[in-house]
This record gives C-alpha cells, structure tokens and sequence, in this order.
C-alpha cells in the first residue's frame, strides 16, 4: 500500500509502526513537528489532533472496509465485549465488581467504547475494576488466563486471528463505529491529500493488490468524510 501511495506521489515512502498507543499523545504529536506525512490512527486520536489549535492532522478521504459481513460493505467495525467462559455475566450490567480489560486509553473499541456504555446504562464505572493491557491481543490472553473476567475488544482483532479463542465468548456487541481514520499532517497540500485517497480508492482494482490486501481481511478502500467521525 505504501508503494502505492509513494507511486502516486512520485516520491519514496518508509512505514513505521507504534503498538503501544491508538495514536500519538497531543502533548508529544509527530505531526506537528512534521516527522510524519500519513497516518493510521484511532478515532479519539484523530479527533484531539484535529481540535488543537492549530490543528495538526487532517482526514484523508478514505478507509479501510474490512471482510465482515455486518459492515454491509462500509467502512466501519463493531466492539465485542468478550467474557471468559468462567465468568457468569449475560450483559454489560453483570460487570460489576468484575475486573475489565481494554487496550489503550485512547482506543475507540477499547476504553471509550465501554465507558459510553457504562455510563448510558447508568453503571458506576467505579465499580468495574479497569485493567490496561496495552493492546487487543494482550487482553485475550489475559481473559484466557484468567486475570480478566471481560474485555473490550475491536472485532478486526477477532477477524484478523479467525475468531475467538476457545473458553471465550461475546457478551454483546457494540456498533457500528466509523473505521479507523487516516490522517495527514494539517500543512501538507489539499491536492497532495486527494491523491493519496485516490491511490487508496484504487487499491482494489489492481488483483496482485487486492489479493495482497484480503490476506488482512481488507476488500478495499471506501470515501469517508469529517461528518463520518463527529
């Protein structure tokens, strides 16, 4: 993908990946100091990058849409509540007094997800024991431990490893969510940002690419829009 974009752009591109955040601390932000171009971020980081003053990101116009049949073909995903097998619990009300995984504090499917439901259904948050694992995979593990009665958990991680993992099992799930943005830095060209969507959008239409991208459970690139992620 990044060849693509390169290509599209006539320059040359390098890919660095950060597993241990959704997205950069606006305090510590590489895309107001212009050390990145692109980026693949998680909503709630998108959104406080976008409302710094100045902004330092903006959205690109396109994203992923993921080989789940529940997303009708768009580009969104859903968040599963998942519960070890030996934990009694039927709903999001049955975590109370339960000890409750996510991944990042700045994840969408991990902590914000499970706060929003909390508190619309008027659960004392401070009566779930709440766990930082640092990352989706890392929470599975935990709950087939057994140090996790619960965890929040984006269903591209269960797409991506063929389902859950045996003693384990979905409590509910939550969703739609517009898919994980991709931003560009806030000073780089509008016109430079419309290519790098147009190489995106076209992804799907070269085989050897597309082939490339359904081996991560991507079918292609959709348009997305500001008012997709208000």
């Amino acid at each position: 993908m990044s060849s693509e974009i390169a290509h599209a752009l006539g320059t040359e591109a390098t890919v660095e990946s950060f597993t241990s955040a959704s997205g950069p601390d606006p305090d510590d932000d590489p895309f107001a100091r212009d050390e990145f171009d692109i980026g693949f971020v998680c909503t709630p980081s998108y959104r406080q990058l976008a409302l710094r003053a100045p902004a330092s990101v903006q959205l690109v116009p396109a994203a992923a849409v993921f080989s789940d049949e529940r997303n009708d073909g768009k580009p969104v995903y859903f968040v599963e509540l998942v519960a070890r097998d030996g934990f009694e619990a039927a709903s999001l009300q049955d975590l109370v007094g339960a000890t409750v995984g996510f991944n990042d504090e700045r994840s969408l499917s991990g902590l914000l997800a499970l706060q929003q439901q909390l508190e619309e259904r008027s659960v004392d948050s401070g009566s779930v024991s709440m766990v930082h694992t640092g990352g989706h995979q890392r929470s599975l593990a935990l709950l087939e431990s057994g140090r996790l009665d619960a965890a929040s958990i984006d269903s591209n991680t269960l797409l991506a490893m063929g389902g859950l993992p045996d003693g384990l099992r979905v409590v509910e799930t939550w969703g739609p969510f517009p898919i994980q943005p991709i931003v560009a830095r806030a000073s780089l060209l509008d016109t430079t940002r419309n290519i790098i969507a147009g190489a995106l959008l076209a992804l799907d239409g070269n085989s050897d690419t597309a082939r490339a991208l359904r081996r991560y459970h991507v079918k292609k690139f959709a348009p997305v829009s500001e008012a997709d992620y208000r």
